[in-house]
């Protein structure tokens, strides 16, 4: 074994007394295992690793066998305490590299875009794709907009672009840096009188009359449990929200 990046790592060759420590080496960082847990098809993996795995690769599957997860609730998974504890013998540096790992758990559960994607929340997560201005596509999550008390609005993280009901008659999406009331700054409409006023129209979406908007209008969709969402748009914002994140080997999530 050699170091990497202040972690222990498996050497590429083993020897003959080294092979029956793979089974303790995580399949997806090549790390040893960092609160070990296991699958219901009974493979180990470190916490972080198959939270990050089952969130940003949709629907969820076993990276090794590829089972279906999708109904696995990872954050609830127990710790497997005796693979942990032969860990810790194998590894001087495991309770250091297990504390940050709980610390990088509690920033992800505090970010707006992250905790639902690793709660696997239905609700919350929309993508807007195809429209004209390139800007407005992309995964929108709950936002908020100091003293607003409208109903509930989208946003695109890392900038001021919202979508948003209005005036109960329809769906907008707006840069709303200037504010609700400059129609100079919204991209699309849809009138949604039947629509239920926390869910954005899916389809129907045309330019807002002398906005920024440009052909063709974007459609919208639910992020649900279980639905694939395109690495380009995820990519972004995942290194946004964590900026220190290393690439794992094998499937390059982060």
């Amino acid at each position: 074994y050699h170091s990497h990046g202040g972690h222990t790592m498996a050497k590429a060759t083993p020897t003959l007394e080294e092979e029956e420590d793979f089974e303790f080496v995580c399949p997806i960082c090549y790390l040893y295992l960092c609160e070990p847990i296991k699958t219901p098809c009974k493979h180990l993996f470190c916490k972080n690793c198959l939270i990050k795995t089952f969130g940003f690769n949709r629907p969820p599957r076993c990276p090794l066998c590829r089972s279906d997860c999708t109904h696995v609730k990872v954050l609830e998974l127990k710790i497997d305490s005796e693979s942990e504890e032969i860990v810790k013998k194998l590894d001087p540096d495991y309770k250091e590299r297990a504390s940050k790992c709980m610390r990088e758990r509690k920033t992800w559960m505090s970010s707006k875009f992250l905790a639902p994607l690793f709660q696997n929340i239905e609700s919350g997560l929309y993508e807007v794709s195809g429209a004209g201005n390139e800007q407005v596509n992309g995964i929108y999550v709950i936002g908020h907009v100091p003293s607003y008390l409208g109903p509930r609005l989208y946003n695109k993280p890392g900038t001021q672009i919202f979508m948003f009901r209005w005036n109960r008659r329809e769906w907008v999406i707006a840069n709303l840096a200037h504010g609700f009331d400059d129609l100079r700054f919204r991209y699309y409409r849809v009138s949604c009188s039947l629509i239920p006023e926390i869910t954005p129209c899916e389809h129907g979406w045309m330019e807002a009359p002398g906005g920024l908007g440009t052909s063709p209008a974007p459609s919208v969709r639910v992020i649900r449990q279980g639905d694939r969402i395109s690495p380009r748009l995820l990519q972004p914002l995942i290194q946004d929200s964590i900026p220190e994140a290393h690439r794992c080997a094998p499937c390059s999530i982060m």
